[in-house]
């Protein structure tokens, strides 16, 4: 079996209804510290596996199964060897009101670059499946568990970006015979790669209170959210995807649900800090979700999967 992933400017989970968190993810170089994230981690579960992926990524790598390219530039694409089997696609770049300001870069990378792959792919002999990363935004916010044909609402240029490739993933599917799967995906957090680091909120919370401040929420963070570990993201995903059944489907990805506030208390417990609300700016609230957490009843009917990795638990261990 072949396999390869794309890396390039993917940073997975923005910061999610927190104090000065939308001013930190826009810093430069907090972005650049989240480039192989969820990457890195899809890389070290299918090797977990086995398997020997193949990593394409913006930047240049020194390491043997690492390669560059610039999946924005056409002629740089088709450099990419498709005959492979399947192909990750987590190429992109996220952010919320970055996009406004950058729409032509946003649409160039999340919408452009997908299209530049499946063109190549769609006139060679090889149909390798498009596995993509899809996310929570795209739905409207409401106070349940949201199932994948839910209604949809898109506030940021982000998910706007997001939805449009789900389209041309089906479209490319029924014109070219292209096989895809889309994972919608809600909060991430922990780390396969290390024992005590989370990127995103969760990394948001611990970074606060290990450095002894109040971790705050816009709003007192009642807002709920589906929580998954970066272990059974990554075994939905690799397996999901690996299921002949799964071909043309979208899958909500299932996790823990909490509130932001529940998940922010396990961290506070373990550093002894505290959770502060704080009122919401005009800006953000405008573009804030409401209550986004998922039904994984169509995923848990394709695997076999058992209780998810709780919260708390990978709290106690920070």
């Amino acid at each position: 079996m072949l396999v390869f992933y794309i890396i390039y400017l993917k940073s997975f989970c923005l910061y999610d209804n927190m104090l000065n968190a939308h001013e930190e993810y826009e810093n430069s170089n907090n972005r650049s510290q989240w480039l192989h994230w969820f990457g890195k981690h899809l890389e070290f579960y299918l090797k977990r596996m086995g398997l020997d992926p193949t990593c394409y990524d913006i930047q240049d790598d020194s390491r043997e199964n690492y390669k560059q390219v610039d999946i924005t530039d056409k002629e740089s694409v088709k450099n990419i060897d498709i005959n492979v089997d399947y192909i990750y696609m987590f190429a992109g770049l996220t952010g919320t009101y970055a996009g406004f300001d950058k729409y032509e870069t946003y649409v160039s990378i999340n919408e452009i670059g997908l299209l530049n792959l499946l063109d190549a792919i769609r006139t060679s002999e090889k149909k390798p499946k498009i596995v993509f990363p899809s996310t929570r935004l795209i739905y409207k916010g409401v106070d349940k568990p949201l199932k994948e044909e839910d209604e949809k609402e898109t506030k940021t240029l982000y998910a706007i970006n997001k939805l449009a490739c789900e389209s041309i993933l089906y479209a490319y599917n029924k014109s070219f015979d292209i096989p895809y799967t889309i994972f919608r995906i809600c909060i991430p957090y922990g780390n396969m790669l290390s024992t005590d680091y989370s990127f995103g909120t969760i990394g948001f919370f611990i970074k606060q209170a290990k450095a002894g401040k109040d971790i705050t929420l816009y709003g007192g963070g009642d807002t709920k959210r589906t929580f998954t570990h970066m272990e059974d993201l990554c075994y939905q995903i690799v397996q999901g995807s690996m299921n002949k059944d799964s071909n043309g489907e979208i899958y909500n990805i299932g996790g823990q649900t909490l509130s932001l506030r529940e998940a922010a208390e396990f961290v506070a417990k373990k550093f002894k800090t505290n959770v502060v609300a704080v009122e919401w700016p005009e800006k953000d609230f405008r573009i804030e979700s409401n209550h986004t957490y998922f039904d994984d009843t169509k995923i848990r009917s394709l695997l076999c999967i058992g209780e998810y990795k709780q919260l708390q638990e990978f709290s106690k261990d920070l």
